[in-house]
């Protein structure tokens, strides 16, 4: 449970030294108590402090680097409570079986795309590589040739050998591997941690992946994503609720990280209503089947109106 800006303040120094930026021990416990300041800012701050407060002060989303952009970190469930903070990454996904121009016209979108809307620059965050039925070669060839071509991270999906070596050869790009199943999420750990990339990890249901994560966390790896198994909108909005609440409400570490979603229907309407859902219900990543503008505009479009501060209107 969350402890108090009284009840941190007394684990602090108390000695209102001022070089933690704060003018009291009291202000800085507020800031901590209300996850704007982080520990580290105290350099008197004792071990007892430490061990408990690190864990306090973790957010209860833990936040997960996609190249530039942060994943998770939330602290609502609603943002009209205190406002969503890092947005729903979009990403594009690619085949590697594709012929070489569809692959080409959808790196060509990836890296290009932008949207100018009140004064705000958008463009599209990552490029899903999905290995598909091409060669382990093919795969990481192109995995390659996106991240050079684009220059953004990559979401890698495939056949764990394969998404182990394209993990190598984009190595530092803050790139996400995808698991299919518990034990290519064992492998894949730690392919992820030397090559500074995040894992997403799947299960059957809510309880398996929470042994899952738990699992991955305890033998030193920490930057997670889930993937929920969902089969209809109306379980996609469950799931993700449940899981959302279970971390914000119940401080349910196992279920406390970002979420990736791809969309895998070519129906462009029910492919749109499922990236709606995850970008007003707590998505992490939405990668889209395909690039089309006028989806892509709509849905930063919406975005962009999710994550601002309720009580600061868009100006026009």
């Amino acid at each position: 449970m969350a402890l108090t800006g009284l009840q941190i303040q007394k684990l602090l120094p108390k000695t209102n030294c001022k070089e933690c930026g704060s003018n009291t021990c009291l202000a800085f416990a507020m800031k901590l108590a209300a996850k704007k300041a982080d520990l580290s800012a105290c350099p008197y701050a004792s071990d007892e402090a430490k061990t408990v407060l690190g864990a306090a002060s973790e957010p209860p989303v833990r936040g997960v680097a996609l190249g530039e952009a942060k994943l998770g970190e939330e602290t609502v469930l609603y943002r009209h409570d205190r406002t969503f903070v890092h947005q729903t990454a979009l990403a594009i996904n690619v085949n590697a079986d594709d012929n070489e121009a569809t692959i080409d016209a959808a790196l060509a979108a990836c890296r290009d795309y932008v949207l100018v809307r009140v004064g705000e620059t958008l463009t599209l965050d990552a490029v899903a590589v999905t290995q598909r039925g091409a060669a382990a070669d093919a795969f990481v060839a192109l995995a390659r040739k996106a991240r050079e071509m684009t220059e953004k991270p990559l979401v890698l999906r495939g056949e764990t050998d394969a998404v182990a070596a394209a993990a190598d050869a984009v190595k530092g790009s803050a790139s996400i591997l995808c698991a299919p199943d518990a034990d290519a999420a064992r492998k894949l750990a730690a392919a992820a941690k030397d090559n500074a990339c995040a894992l997403a990890v799947t299960g059957d249901d809510l309880d398996e992946l929470a042994a899952l994560t738990a699992e991955i966390k305890d033998a030193g790896f920490n930057d997670l994503l889930l993937q929920f198994k969902t089969f209809s909108p109306a379980e996609q909005f469950q799931t993700n609720s449940i899981a959302r609440r279970a971390a914000l409400k119940d401080s349910f570490k196992p279920l406390g990280y970002p979420t990736l979603k791809f969309i895998d229907t070519d129906d462009l309407f029910d492919g749109t209503e499922a990236a709606v859902m995850e970008i007003t219900k707590y998505g992490g990543v939405c990668v889209l089947p395909t690039f089309d503008a006028a989806q892509v505009a709509s849905l930063m479009t919406l975005r962009q109106n999710i994550y601002t501060d309720p009580q600061k209107p868009i100006p026009v």
